[in-house]
């Protein structure tokens, strides 16, 4: 591919505004070449931002871009992905890629059949709190690691960020898409699938809403995971509460690992008073890598930093996570639990 990439955004919402338009300012190989959005309030930003618009979907598929970036509710991001595949551009979603494991092995075909790329935006993966875990499991500082507790706590879901002119509460509705699972849950699903502690092989989940105020979709999500290196793997998504316990807890027979809301870590060793150890200052070097690594494979060079295939493990086990707390067993107190192999 000569010349500059030139690029289509699906989707002018906040996350495009705060996140995607200031990573995309530091990329000179790649030109923003049109927006489409279905609010004429965000059409008519993206025109004052000096953007050329699309009113109409088809226009888009058929205009002259290399690749488009999806920024849209979850469960639009299946159709639009493939519409726009077939249409011969390349696509970066945000994430989830998909809302279930089954589309995303449809895209995956689809990319395939037509010669196109597909990357996620999993951004999290680059979290300064998950640099310091992989760091220490890599470097052996916990010795053989046994077990991972990676917990998000927050009031509410999100919501609030949405643009007021589409649908401030997608991410309390199912029918966009929206839930715990979607949101956060798969930022740290991906960074436990990726934490170099093996394959999921089991699973043991809850789903809820705790709250009862944010909409049809689940507030709550608990999972229990179970690798192929018989290391377990506890991952718990509450939007109900204060960040209060520690983000990350990685145990092994040498040390103990505590990452706080506070941005501190802590190394334990039996005999010890806890280490503090520093986190590297945030930045935003990991989702320059991600747009990084989708530039230079478009120009026939490297790799991509986030691929189809993990995004679809990411989304094999997110669908396990649910079916599983869907189809449970009864318990004490009004909730339930469910545990199966893989």
């Amino acid at each position: 591919m000569g010349g500059k990439i030139k690029l289509g955004i699906v989707g002018f919402g906040r996350v495009v505004e705060v996140i995607h338009l200031p990573l995309l300012k530091k990329f000179p190989l790649i030109e923003v070449c049109g927006v489409f959005d279905i609010t004429p309030q965000r059409l008519s930003l993206a025109a004052r931002r000096g953007f050329a618009t699309y009113s109409r979907l088809d226009e888009m598929l058929a205009a002259d871009l290399d690749a488009v970036l999806i920024a849209t509710p979850h469960a639009s991001h299946a159709d639009l992905a493939g519409k726009f595949l077939q249409a011969g551009k390349h696509v970066l979603l945000e994430k989830p890629v998909t809302v279930t494991g089954a589309e995303a092995l449809a895209l995956q075909s689809t990319a395939a059949a037509h010669g196109k790329l597909v990357s996620v935006f999993h951004n999290r993966r680059y979290d300064r709190d998950f640099k310091l875990v992989r760091q220490a499991i890599d470097e052996g500082v916990l010795g053989n690691v046994s077990f991972v507790e990676r917990r998000h706590q927050m009031f509410g879901s999100g919501a609030s960020f949405g643009v007021k002119s589409f649908r401030p509460t997608w991410r309390e509705e199912r029918a966009y898409g929206g839930g715990a699972l979607l949101d956060w849950g798969v930022h740290l699903l991906d960074q436990l699938l990726n934490a170099g502690l093996g394959k999921c092989i089991e699973v043991r989940s809850a789903i809820m809403g705790i709250s009862r105020r944010q909409g049809d979709v689940e507030d709550y999500v608990y999972a229990d995971l179970l690798t192929d290196r018989s290391i377990r793997m506890m991952m718990e998504v509450n939007f109900s509460s204060h960040p209060v316990s520690p983000f990350w807890v990685v145990g092994g027979d040498r040390g103990t690992l505590h990452v706080n809301p506070d941005g501190k870590a802590y190394l334990h060793k039996r005999g010890f008073l806890p280490r503090e150890l520093l986190l590297e200052s945030a930045s935003d070097e990991g989702p320059l890598r991600i747009y990084a690594s989708f530039v230079d494979v478009l120009t026939g060079q490297g790799e991509l930093a986030v691929t189809l295939e993990q995004a679809i493990e990411t989304m094999r086990v997110a669908d396990c996570i649910r079916n599983y707390a869907q189809q449970p067993e009864e318990i004490d107190h009004g909730y339930s639990v469910h545990g199966a192999s893989l």
